[in-house]
């Protein structure tokens, strides 16, 4: 069979003849398009699939019989889970004459396993209500959270390889099973399987059992930033909660870099630092102050911003992290970091739930009082007076940082990517992609290293200088021996030439920093574009894992190019 006129009408007219109903047809919003790169495409249509609840053959019955008429049809498919894949590449296609899937339909939490503590989520199941399911049923476990919004999806963010605050911060690395459909050749009917029997449900003898181990090969790697397949749900580990939570603060100053980080590298190491704690730097804290106060920031000019960071004497770093066990055991791991601190000098600062309770209930107060107070001291002549105002200016982000540190997810950080744009902030929940946001996001990764820390910064922040952008930039300790560097770079999408900029400034970043060896921790939209297998030297080429289980390129072609060097380039007719 032919390949069809990819026009949307075409398209819907197919799909109504499969058996899709029309309110599960739509076309693209082109608002959505926060997120720009070279050779951008636009999805025809979306489809929203829904699960069947018939109790005959497979719950996602309709996501393989996309996946079938897309095989014999010609065209390809982009699934996606909520679309919130923020600052690495949004829900946009990486290639022509797909139709986007929609995802977000299949919202069970199940199997969810008290004594082990694992759970498992289809696509659509949010950070929220992952984090509601588990205070309604028993509040024993708690998930993995990021900075991301309350509405983003875990699947797609576990797929990403994203990471969040806790001791499980490294998502891939939490990943227990998988189910998957692969599209196959076109002669093939797709496969439905599960990658790993760890986390598995098993019966035996008429009792229902989980799998707590796995037997055999394990094939969860093979979903991670790899399009060879859909993923229909995840099976991730959860946390207990904590007897004991507390958080901890350490500002540090540039001279003190080189003690700092090979401080902390050793704190990972022994398991002092058992969470992912993030350094931020002073740009980091001045757009948490701006969006309080977008009053403060009257001009971009270098020098103007230089100048508020040291007006509000903004620490030019500040680690944190979270300390989580019983009390016996967070009051030794202080007792360590404190211990080391001192070597070098420095005073962490110690939040516990106690002091939470009393940031939450200066908060509570009345908010005109509040705002009122703080505006007064910010404006003050007196430089200790701006000092505490710009602190009590931080409680709600601090607040709100030790909720994710507990599980608990916010929509209070989608607010910083609007530094550039915080003129249309408002109260409600932010959309960047109708406000027209810019973002992008690049977490170049290396040993924790001081050597390297301040490489990797210096070569952000110059770049970036040359190009009259910002360099808010957070490393962050993933693992006992890595550490990413996430820029975080922001513009208006309305301002001329703002666009150009952003993308020229990140591409160079990007290639300068793979250039020394620092390959990104995650691919995203723009970096597909331009990293190739030169920064990717291999002795041996990888397994032809697309080809073999994607023959057609169904699945969202030309995506992970630098993962997927045998990727199809004409789909088999």
């Amino acid at each position: 069979m032919g390949t069809i006129d990819f026009g949307f009408d075409k398209l819907k007219n197919l799909l109504l003849a499969s058996g899709f109903q029309a309110s599960q047809i739509s076309s693209v919003d082109t608002n959505d398009a926060y997120l720009t790169y070279p050779e951008k495409n636009s999805a025809v249509l979306i489809v929203k699939p829904y699960p069947s609840e018939s109790g005959k053959g497979s719950r996602y019955i309709e996501i393989i019989k996309i996946i079938e008429l897309a095989k014999c049809n010609g065209f390809a498919i982009h699934p996606y889970s909520k679309g919130a894949n923020l600052g690495y590449g949004g829900k946009e296609p990486y290639g022509p004459n797909c139709i986007a899937l929609d995802l977000s339909a299949f919202k069970r939490i199940s199997h969810y396993k008290k004594t082990s503590g694992h759970v498992t989520v289809e696509p659509g199941v949010s950070q929220e209500a992952i984090c509601e399911f588990l205070i309604k049923n028993g509040d024993i476990h708690i998930h993995d959270t990021t900075g991301a919004p309350k509405f983003a999806s875990i699947i797609g963010n576990y797929l990403e390889r994203g990471f969040g605050h806790t001791p499980l911060a490294e998502h891939a690395k939490n990943i227990l099973h998988a189910e998957i459909i692969t599209p196959n050749s076109k002669d093939e009917p797709p496969s439905h399987f599960v990658t790993s029997t760890d986390g598995t449900l098993c019966e035996i003898d008429g009792e229902i059992l989980h799998r707590t181990y796995n037997i055999g090969p394990d094939l969860t790697g093979l979903i991670i930033q790899n399009n060879v397949s859909i993923v229909t749900n995840l099976t991730v580990k959860l946390l207990k909660k904590p007897e004991c939570f507390v958080a901890y603060f350490i500002p540090f100053k540039n001279e003190d870099t080189v003690h700092m980080i090979e401080a902390c590298a050793e704190l990972r190491k022994q398991n002092t630092i058992h969470s992912a704690a993030h350094i931020g730097n002073n740009m980091k804290t001045l757009q948490l102050l701006a969006v309080e106060f977008p009053e403060l920031i009257t001009s971009y000019d270098f020098n103007e911003l230089d100048k508020l960071i040291r007006k509000f004497s903004l620490d030019d770093w500040t680690l944190s992290g979270g300390m989580y066990g019983t009390p016996n055991q967070v009051k030794a791991h202080i007792k360590d970091l404190k211990a080391v601190m001192k070597r070098i000098g420095i005073k962490p600062l110690f939040i516990d739930k106690g002091k939470l309770g009393f940031i939450k209930k200066t908060l509570s107060l009345s908010p005109r009082f509040n705002k009122a107070l703080v505006k007064k001291l910010i404006s003050s002549k007196n430089g200790s007076a701006r000092k505490i105002g710009a602190k009590l200016a931080l409680r709600k982000s601090v607040l709100e940082l030790c909720k994710i540190k507990q599980g608990t997810p916010s929509n209070e950080f989608l607010r910083t990517i609007y530094w550039r744009n915080l003129h249309k902030l408002t109260d409600s929940v932010p959309k960047p992609g109708k406000d027209k946001v810019g973002l992008l996001w690049g977490a170049p990764c290396t040993e924790i290293s001081s050597k390297d820390f301040k490489l990797i910064t210096s070569i952000m922040s110059e770049t970036c200088k040359k190009y009259n952008l910002e360099s808010p930039i957070s490393v962050t300790l993933i693992n006992e021996r890595t550490m990413e560097c996430v820029l975080s770079l922001s513009w208006d999408r309305e301002e001329a030439k703002g666009d150009e900029l952003a993308l020229a400034c990140y591409k160079e970043i990007m290639l300068e920093c793979a250039s020394k060896g620092f390959l990104q921790y995650r691919m995203s939209t723009l970096s597909n574009q331009f990293l190739n297998q030169n920064h990717l030297p291999l002795l041996h080429p990888l397994p032809t894992l697309k080809s073999f289980f994607d023959p057609c390129n169904v699945i969202s072609p030309s995506k992970y190019e630098l993962v997927s060097k045998n990727f199809t380039t004409h789909f088999h007719k």
